[in-house]
């Protein structure tokens, strides 16, 4: 790019050429005398050169002026071009297979959790194109001509949003397809072959800042396709949000942390399995707090347990906390992704007309006591006809995860106590009840993660495109175990002659991800039991011990 010294230089040949024309032709010639007449004629040279330097000093100032302003113009192009550039490079960094959504209680952008490597709350992208939408406006009014237009996108799932991310709509499809084949093969109810334990379909987005919503529908085990959430977040702040709707209840950590596209194993174990608090209906507040150190939730929900429809005229209070200590220290990197905390719950059932407690089972999760369920799992317990969740209950749990360098460890002790009664009878007995499960996975592929997350192999397996490499394989292992008090028998809320009151899982297996939407789950599941179990009801075959080889197939994009 030219400088000043060049317009210098070009301009010197001229004042010399110049200076050169008006000087004398002969050093040797006599100077005239004083007060002659050749001295009087000399003097007229001497202004005119005077007179030529003035003009090419003003000439020169205004090339000077001239070159300022060129110099102004190409700053202003490069301020506007690395603008254009930044806003390109942000649009692409938005589809760029390494950027995924970390996995959370939702599928929502604001349910991310802050990380020491994540950039949380873009601004904006082109804006300038259109007007802006006032506060409190039912429907934006945009400029003839100046109607934003609809991006599109594709990575985590399909997304239509405007250029300033004001409103948007985002799709997203889970699907999985179970093979299950349990050892011995002559039970009833559960029977070995294809089930469809979840099809999802999401749909959320934003309905101007800082309104969010999410709606979503499953078909489960059951065959029947229904609600699963459905609620707006406010999301005025990432420390203080409230979310109002039915969604994730925030108890246990293998509940509310992660959906279950990204679970180590195919499904939660025997605790949050059996007595987890699912989805209800309910209100929230919640965030993240510390740049993201520490996770809060606390709110009221229905208490429902069985369908989706609240029968309890009570409600629950829930609170949950998850603290990342290390998570911006540089002292303990290898801490960093420590995750310690706990979470409460407790309520009343008031109404006897509700249905009975659903069965505890090994391998399904089921809101309806349905044959359906009871064909994809074992069921190791369950309680009379006549019996009730009615009166007080209340559970804690702790947990304690780790995720670093390949590897995933999670684990939670949780405890409660739940009344129940038989119908006709005033009696309403206590019931303890105490699990726990630890759970590790390895990646033996070199995949390293900070959360249970998206998996992009490293090598993918794609043989379409040439891609021959073994994907991504996450060795696990995991024990769970449930106890139940002796009231259960005691108070003859269940037959001890068909019922345990102690189970204990062992899952050894892998996960395979091909690619970061294809995931193979392969398991094996061997189910001890305190007592013998009733697993043929046609013939009253009882067995202390299930196994069961379990291969399922998900779709999550």
């Amino acid at each position: 790019m030219p400088d000043r010294s060049k317009v210098l230089l070009l301009t010197l040949p001229a004042l010399l050429a110049a200076t050169i024309a008006t000087a004398p032709t002969s050093a040797q010639e006599p100077a005239e005398a004083p007060g002659s007449e050749g001295s009087a004629v000399a003097g007229a040279p001497g202004a005119d050169l005077e007179q030529r330097v003035r003009r090419l000093e003003e000439l020169n100032r205004r090339l000077l002026e001239q070159y300022e302003s060129v110099l102004q113009r190409e700053r202003e192009r490069d301020r506007r071009y690395r603008e254009l550039e930044e806003k390109y490079l942000g649009l692409l960094d938005r589809v760029e297979d390494a950027e995924v959504i970390p996995a959370a209680a939702s599928v929502l952008p604001s349910a991310e959790k802050p990380g020491p490597d994540r950039e949380r709350g873009r601004g904006p992208m082109f804006a300038e194109t259109f007007e802006l939408i006032g506060p409190g406006r039912a429907y934006p009014s945009f400029a003839e001509g100046r109607e934003p237009p609809l991006l599109g996108r594709m990575g985590e799932g399909f997304e239509l949003v405007t250029p300033d991310r004001e409103f948007s709509l985002g799709v997203r499809v889970l699907n999985q397809v179970d093979f299950k084949d349990f050892i011995p093969n002559d039970l009833d109810p559960a029977i070995s072959g294809l089930y469809l334990p979840r099809t999802r379909f999401y749909f959320s987005g934003r309905l101007t800042r800082p309104v969010e919503y999410e709606v979503s529908f499953q078909r489960s085990v059951e065959g029947v396709l229904d609600l699963l959430d459905g609620f707006v977040n406010f999301a005025i702040d990432e420390g203080f949000q409230i979310k109002f709707g039915r969604s994730i209840v925030p108890y246990s950590f293998d509940w509310y942390d992660h959906l279950e596209p990204y679970f180590i194993t195919p499904e939660r174990s025997l605790f949050p399995l059996n007595l987890g608090l699912s989805r209800q209906a309910g209100l929230m507040a919640w965030g993240y707090l510390g740049e993201g150190r520490l996770e809060y939730a606390v709110g009221g929900f229905s208490g429902g347990s069985i369908g989706i429809a609240d029968d309890n005229t009570t409600r629950d209070a829930v609170g949950y906390l998850n603290w990342r200590p290390f998570l911006h220290t540089d002292r303990f990197p290898a801490l960093r992704f420590l995750n310690l905390g706990g979470s409460m719950a407790g309520g009343r059932s008031v109404r006897p007309e509700s249905e009975r407690p659903i069965p505890f089972r090994t391998s399904i999760q089921s809101t309806e006591n349905s044959r359906e369920a009871a064909a994809a799992s074992i069921t190791f317990f369950d309680f009379e006809e006549d019996v009730r969740q009615l009166g007080s209950r209340f559970q804690g749990a702790l947990h304690l995860a780790y995720y670093g360098g390949g590897w995933s460890i999670e684990s939670e002790v949780q405890a409660g106590r739940f009344q129940y009664a038989r119908l006709g009878t005033p009696i309403r007995p206590e019931v303890p009840v105490v699990g726990y499960h630890v759970t590790a996975a390895y990646f033996l592929t070199g995949e390293e993660i900070p959360d249970r997350t998206t998996i992009i192999p490293l090598r993918p397996f794609d043989p379409a495109h040439g891609l021959f490499g073994p994907g991504a394989v996450e060795a696990f292992a995991r024990i769970s175990q449930l106890h139940l008090g002796e009231e259960v028998f005691a108070f003859e809320l269940a037959n001890p002659a068909d019922w345990t009151r102690n189970t204990y899982l062992t899952d050894i297996g892998f996960n395979w991800y091909l690619n970061r939407f294809v995931k193979f789950y392969v398991d094996w599941q061997h189910a001890n039991f305190g007592s013998p179990v009733l697993v043929n009801e046609a013939d009253g075959t009882r067995s202390r011990h299930n196994d069961l080889f379990w291969v399922r197939c998900q779709i999550w994009f």
